[in-house]
């Protein structure tokens, strides 16, 4: 079944345009607040100039009853005209204010309130006598009660629609406050959805090159990455690691022969001394021969085929050690790979003036391992320590389980020079070294942290400038399964 993918192109697009979409809805509600906010400031406006107009007309209507002048009512009159006029251009928008409230349209009202202004004045001689002799009760008071329902119902409209836009005002304060929330939160979750589909794969290509840079060749999990744009990626990085996986087996190689190399002096020796006797034996025989049983003879060839032996495994210990093999995991005792590594270095350790010590715990459970591998590792905290010690010293070997008891602990003592501190995060980087010119690589820690990191097992040092260095490798037991990462220097 063909695994489904995506493109992350198109999800952040769809994620933008939901952000767009929503911002889109807030938009348009604030517009719609905003909008009839200002519809209801400008009825506002309309209610205050209705109010003001009565006002002014009623002001003149007091002065007529005050000083009984026809000025005074036609003063009124044009006042009232007035907000007849504005009450008629903005008839529609006040009726949706009122929203029959009023049980007495408010026109009805202003047409009494201007017929008794206009009865005032065609008969003022008969009013003005009246008033006198009534003591302005009657057509004065009808007025007036007209005139303060006009200004009560215009009054009133312009408290309600104060009221509306408090209200109005009020909603979109809340509107804005919610929107931000969750204007928040989605970024929130934009942020994060974005941050999964980008981030996640670079940060597993990121995890991939350290680990390949400690020597960890681990293919990436093509299966996890659901991206068009990424998968490719991913598996272009695969090969390489398969690539740089191949060029490290190089790598051992040549580290194989450099470390040959080192210590050819010391093999040289040991070949010398089974040669020496070889020949002088066979001189001696042919000398002697005509003199000399059969028994005696026979005791010459024997001691030439035991030297030729010694000789012989030797030079098979190096060849062995320098064939090129694929890594074969068998169960293994790592003392016994100890051991076969130590001779190897024996000579050297006699020309270093170097004493060796090591102990090794009974009954040790064996690992999962590589021999040719394991015996790599060895050979070069061996010839670290030897290298590290250039005036004698001691090289203390020390096996045993882990406090655990799910892993053989293995501790590389020497009493050498020590590593600065500044430099034990990086002893293990490729390339790196302290040495003088010509005498390393900077490979031979690299390589030993990739194999052990293979064997799923750890390897630790501390140093002490002056005292000297100990190479800590933790290889797990075949009961154990695969442990946890390989840690660095500590």
């Amino acid at each position: 079944m063909k695994k489904v993918t995506f493109k992350i192109r198109r999800k952040i697009i769809l994620a933008f345009v939901f952000c767009f979409l929503s911002v889109l809805v807030f938009a348009v509600f604030s517009f719609e607040g905003h909008r009839e906010i200002g519809d209801r400031l400008r009825l506002l406006e309309v209610a205050d100039d209705l109010v003001n107009n009565i006002l002014e007309g009623r002001r003149f209507e007091k002065n007529f009853f005050l000083y009984k002048q026809r000025s005074s009512l036609e003063e009124a009159l044009s006042y009232a005209d007035r907000v007849e006029s504005l009450y008629l251009r903005h008839e529609q928008d006040i009726l949706s204010l009122r929203k029959g409230t009023e049980t007495e349209p408010f026109l009805e009202i202003l047409s009494r309130y201007k017929e008794t202004l206009s009865g005032l004045q065609t008969s003022l001689p008969d009013v003005r006598g009246g008033l006198e002799a009534a003591g302005a009760t009657g057509p004065e008071e009808s007025l007036r009660n007209i005139g303060q329902k006009l200004l009560d119902m215009a009054t009133a409209w312009a408290k309600e629609e104060r009221s509306k836009i408090d209200r109005l005002f009020r909603r979109v304060l809340y509107l804005f406050i919610v929107s931000m929330f969750l204007f928040g939160v989605l970024g929130v979750g934009v942020a994060f959805y974005i941050s999964r589909l980008v981030t996640r794969p670079l940060v597993q290509m990121q995890q991939a090159m350290e680990k390949i840079a400690h020597g960890d060749f681990t293919p990436v999990a093509e299966d996890q990455c659901d991206s068009e744009e990424f998968g490719p990626l991913f598996q272009a990085i695969n090969r390489m690691i398969r690539e740089l996986e191949e060029r490290q087996e190089q790598l051992v190689q040549a580290r194989k022969i450099s470390a040959i190399g080192t210590f050819t002096s010391g093999i040289a020796h040991e070949l010398n001394n089974p040669v020496n006797n070889i020949v002088l034996t066979a001189d001696s025989l042919k000398e002697d021969f005509d003199q000399l049983d059969r028994q005696e003879a026979l005791a010459m060839i024997d001691d030439i085929l035991i030297q030729s032996e010694r000789a012989s495994e030797i030079i098979k210990n190096l060849l062995d050690f320098s064939r090129s093999e694929r890594p074969e995991m068998l169960s293994l005792s790592v003392s016994s790979v100890i051991e076969d590594t130590m001779r190897l270095v024996r000579n050297q350790l006699l020309l270093s003036s170097v004493e060796e010590s090591m102990e090794v715990a009974a009954d040790l459970a064996p690992v999962c391992g590589d021999y040719k591998s394991l015996q790599q590792v060895f050979l070069n905290l061996f010839i670290n320590a030897i290298q590290a010690m250039p005036k004698g010293g001691r090289l203390s070997t020390r096996v045993g389980p882990s406090d655990d008891g799910g892993s053989v602990k293995i501790e590389v003592q020497d009493t050498g020079a020590g590593i600065e501190p500044e430099h034990i995060p990086r002893i293990f980087d490729p390339f790196f070294t302290t040495k003088e010119v010509g005498r390393g690589t900077g490979l031979g820690l690299s390589v030993t942290y990739g194999i052990v990191k293979k064997h799923g097992g750890t390897i630790h040092v501390q140093s002490e400038k002056g005292i000297g260095t100990t190479f800590t490798v933790f290889l797990p037991t075949e009961k154990t399964g695969e442990p946890g990462g390989t840690a660095r220097g500590a």
